[in-house]
């Protein structure tokens, strides 16, 4: 799951402060009028700032195995998926300030019919990035493991990790995780699916 960064909040609630200030000030020196229009630009400020939050609060990303889900809308909602397999480039810009506050802009390219998604200000871009290549990769990795399984064989990757004396091993060399039901090399300890200890 991510978010935009608080910085997008900063304007309406740093707003709402200020003239919540005001208004404190012409209590204080009691002259008439100027506290009724600090009052009224004060409850102007603070729904501004419970709005936007609103708006924060239901901008979302979550990034599942399958997608990109993008959400977003308060009153009415706007939901786009991006399959993880039609995802071409992920791309992530920071300005200076993003760099050190955390926050930046994610670009998605997509063959996909929304074509290209972008995420402004979101926090912990290069993670959010990281994270979406990742999964992409582990989605390429089941989907080469489905095809060898189904063929017979073994995963390309899995017999390079299994070193060269089990180069050559035959169909009989496997056997099944009793927790994932995947087949696993017969001389396994750790199944490489889903972690546990065979």
């Amino acid at each position: 799951m991510a978010r935009r960064h608080w910085i997008v909040l900063s304007g309406p609630f740093a707003m709402a402060l200020f003239l919540l200030g005001c208004l404190i000030g012409a209590w204080f020196i009691n002259r008439p009028g100027v506290a009724p229009a600090a009052g009224v630009a004060l409850a102007l400020a603070a729904a501004w700032a419970g709005w936007r939050w609103l708006d924060w609060r239901c901008d979302l990303w979550a990034i599942t195995s399958q997608r990109v889900i993008d959400e977003a809308g308060v009153l009415s909602v706007r939901v786009v998926d991006s399959p993880l397999d039609k995802i071409h480039n992920v791309s992530c810009s920071q300005s200076l300030l993003g760099r050190m506050l955390g926050y930046g802009t994610l670009n998605i390219q997509t063959a996909a019919e929304a074509g290209s998604t972008t995420i402004e200000k979101v926090a912990r871009p290069m993670e959010l990035k990281e994270t979406i290549l990742g999964r992409q990769q582990d989605g390429r990795y089941r989907a080469a493991d489905d095809r060898y399984t189904a063929a017979g064989g073994f995963h390309p990757a899995a017999d390079r990790r299994a070193g060269p004396q089990d180069a050559g091993g035959a169909a009989n060399d496997t056997r099944e995780c009793p927790f994932c039901a995947e087949k696993i090399k017969a001389r396994a300890k750790v199944c490489r699916f889903c972690g546990r200890d065979v």
